[in-house]
């Protein structure tokens, strides 16, 4: 199956690229932006199947330049893969469902807040992800449905996509929502065969039941 964990640290790449004059910036030491860890509750896992696949953490780096002076930007994301291991036929038992999390810092200097995640749409994200993978082929949004994210009520996208795993093609659907905590971005990435019966309601759950670490 497509590794997510990739696509979604070039997403957090995205997030401060070509964001050069759009921030109020001085001279001084670099400034350094950590997003936490938003992991999914333990007990969801339990309940949905998934166990946890890896961690990864993406810094960025970047300077700021207005009016001739500067001010350098460091950026840490953290991103969460989740997987469940599933029966796919003639090739056998693989983690076939995937689940997944970006948590990106809400950037904030001398007062202004700036993190390009914010305004996307769950299409531009999804599209992002395509970008990242010759082996994964997102199609259109075939439905939204609610869901409550860290407490707010936002929209859960499905995609009908295409992708390969050990060289053979298979349907699958794309699940992306985007939420926003007090300083920080949370994007959420699910994607699944499309043969699985009920492994949308699985989604969902892992999407309500992600938190943020402290």
């Amino acid at each position: 199956m497509v590794l997510t964990r990739r696509g979604l640290c070039s997403l957090a790449a995205l997030a401060f690229a070509g964001s050069g004059g759009c921030l109020d910036v001085l001279n001084g030491e670099p400034a350094r932006f950590v997003a936490p860890p938003a992991p999914v509750a333990d007990e969801t896992l339990g309940e949905t199947g998934y166990e946890l696949g890896t961690t990864d953490e993406r810094v960025e780096t970047r300077t700021f330049e207005v009016a001739g002076q500067s001010r350098e930007v460091e950026v840490v994301n953290r991103v969460i893969e989740y997987h469940r291991p599933i029966d796919m036929g003639p090739l056998g038992e693989a983690r076939g469902a995937v689940f997944a999390t970006l948590c990106t810092p809400a950037v904030s200097v001398l007062g202004r807040t700036f993190n390009p995640v914010e305004d996307m749409t769950n299409r531009e994200i999804a599209a992002e992800a395509q970008s990242q993978y010759e082996e994964l082929s997102i199609g259109p949004e075939i439905d939204r449905r609610p869901v409550r994210i860290l407490g707010e009520e936002l929209a859960l996208s499905t995609f009908e996509g295409e992708a390969t795993f050990m060289g053979v093609g298979i349907d699958v659907f794309v699940h992306t929502a985007l939420a926003e905590g007090e300083e920080e971005f949370v994007v959420v990435f699910g994607i699944y065969p499309r043969v699985l019966p009920g492994e949308e309601e699985a989604i969902v759950a892992l999407a309500e039941g992600v938190r943020i670490d402290e």
